[in-house]
């Protein structure tokens, strides 16, 4: 009998699927339940701005046509705002596509990927798929240790990825040390800085802005999404920014069209949008404070956190069991056995009343455990 498994390219044999959390209807359906809270996958809980659903609609009614396939205006708009050249910017069906196309460019047998522990599992499953070493470093307290992670690279060393802020853990690696960190890597070695969450850590004064440093290292390569603080992970949309050069490899790359009219409509509306962008990030703020109160108050250790969402260890409760009973309350939230972390689970942060509502079922599941 054919084995197919043996047939498949690179290391895609021994990866497997990425495992998404469970969206609300599918939890309503197997459990029977009518009010169900999604506080699992980090999206905007406020949905999208009014103005971005207004674009996406009016971009539908000529669905007939094909999208711009090099985002002309979508680009534009992003130079407006921040001031970012063009020449630097590829867009993406979401920034995980851009991640996915940077590895396979990049990346093969012949190299290594280092990463930090408990990385975003999307960069070690590209590494595999190509047939790189994967190269882990622990973490310090939570937190990415440069120093180890220098001392990971050598002359093999094609890329080394961060999301800062991290996901699933939501630390953040400080700018001056990120911009230290750049002078001493390898121009061989693509330093890349996956910032999903950058809207939710851009109020630390200390914060810089990435892309202010690709003239300065060409090896650097900093992606980001309008799934999280901008809503539209429905839609598919990211960016990536990095040298002229690598921008016109992964060009070649990516499929025509892959970012379709509507999300380009509604990403460009959503950048004109500052009202709807402030809320998202000073009610995640000022709820982000609340969630690490209430892990204080209930004697759980929560990781101090600069995205929308904690990562709480509950020990020695039984996380897992945390979360099954939480779902049959109505409140999904993301455990991290996929990551090996059995004690710890991932909480978006919501509303103010779909956080209470968490609040409220979890200490009284934890009085029961």
């Amino acid at each position: 009998m054919m084995d197919f498994e043996k047939m498949a390219n690179g290391g895609l044999a021994r990866i497997k699927p990425y495992q998404a959390g469970k969206p609300i209807e599918e939890v309503k359906r197997e459990l029977g339940l009518d009010d169900v809270i999604k506080l699992a996958s980090n999206e905007n809980p406020f949905g999208m701005s009014p103005k971005a659903v207004e674009a996406a609609v009016a971009a539908v009614k000529e669905g007939n046509f094909y999208p711009d396939s090099n985002g002309y205006y979508l680009k534009q708009r992003l130079h407006q705002k921040f001031g970012y050249d063009v020449k630097r910017i590829t867009l993406g069906a979401g920034s995980n596509e851009l991640i996915n196309l940077l590895f396979e460019a990049f990346v093969n047998k012949d190299v290594n990927v280092v990463l930090p522990e408990y990385s975003f599992c999307v960069y070690s499953m590209d590494a595999t798929i190509n047939g790189a070493e994967v190269r882990t470093v622990p973490l310090s307290d939570w937190k990415v240790d440069l120093n180890k992670v220098l001392a990971a690279i050598d002359s093999k060393t094609r890329i080394v990825a961060f999301a800062n802020p991290s996901n699933p853990i939501g630390t953040a690696i400080p700018s001056a040390d990120m911009k230290s960190f750049l002078k001493k890597v390898p121009e061989s070695t693509l330093v890349v800085i996956d910032e999903a969450y950058n809207e939710f850590n851009s109020g630390d004064p200390t914060c810089e802005d990435s892309a202010r440093w690709l003239d300065a290292h060409r090896n650097l390569v900093v992606s980001r999404t309008f799934s999280k603080a901008y809503g539209l992970a429905g839609l598919r949309v990211g960016y990536m920014l990095a040298d002229p050069q690598i921008t016109s490899l992964m060009d070649r790359l990516r499929a025509p069209f892959n970012v379709n009219a509507a999300a380009q409509a509604a990403a460009i509306a959503a950048l004109d949008d500052d009202e709807f962008i402030k809320k998202t990030v000073e009610n995640n703020t000022k709820e982000r404070a609340r969630y690490m109160q209430f892990f204080k108050e209930q004697g759980v250790k929560a990781i101090d956190s600069k995205a929308n969402f904690v990562a709480a260890d509950f020990a020695p409760h039984d996380a897992q069991k945390l979360a099954s009973e939480l779902m049959k309350r109505g409140v999904i939230v993301r455990p991290l056995l996929g990551y090996q972390l059995r004690d710890i689970l991932r909480i978006s942060i919501g509303t103010p009343s779909q956080n209470d509502r968490f609040f409220k079922e979890t200490a009284d599941l934890l009085k029961t455990l």
